[in-house]
């Protein structure tokens, strides 16, 4: 499940029945997992120092998405870092390349984090490369398809921010 560095500390680890694609490199730093039934399908996935990504989530779209440090990926959390434009002719996987309109970008996510169950992550033509501040809170089943300041609390379909998160020192 975790290996370790040839200086003895342990990697980040991925649980059995999850599904990381061959063509998805990936950077799991030390204390990092990646929990049961989760799907990646991306170019480059970083999951920082004693970040999580939780049970049923799905990272995928083919682009690349970076996690900072101990940030939680919620239960059923679907982050997708390409996806399709209404402007191409086809959107099969299997149709010819020229005839799709592809969009692949790269979501930031910061640290300290938290993202809640079911919420979605998504680029769009509008915000090909999306970043998520650090000590940002997404509520559960939110819809979020642009930029989230730091320390912002917010939730919805579209997201929007609904207070400032206050961290005690």
């Amino acid at each position: 499940m975790s290996k370790r560095h040839k200086h003895g500390r342990k990697t980040g680890s991925v649980y059995k029945t999850a599904k990381i694609t061959p063509e998805t490199k990936r950077e799991l730093a030390k204390d990092a997992w990646i929990g049961d039934f989760v799907f990646v399908h991306l170019e480059h996935l970083v999951l920082g120092k004693g970040s999580q990504v939780g049970a049923f989530a799905s990272l995928t779209g083919g682009g690349t998405v970076e996690i900072g440090e101990y940030t939680t990926i919620g239960y059923g959390v679907r982050v997708i870092a390409g996806n399709d434009s209404t402007e191409g002719r086809y959107m099969a996987d299997q149709a010819p390349a020229a005839e799709r309109n592809v969009i692949r970008g790269t979501i930031k996510i910061g640290s300290g984090c938290f993202i809640g169950a079911n919420a979605v992550i998504c680029v769009s033509r509008r915000h090909p490369n999306l970043e998520i501040g650090d000590n940002a809170v997404i509520g559960a089943l939110s819809y979020v398809d642009q930029n989230v300041p730091a320390n912002s609390v917010g939730w919805g379909a579209p997201f929007r921010v609904v207070k400032e998160r206050r961290i005690s020192q």
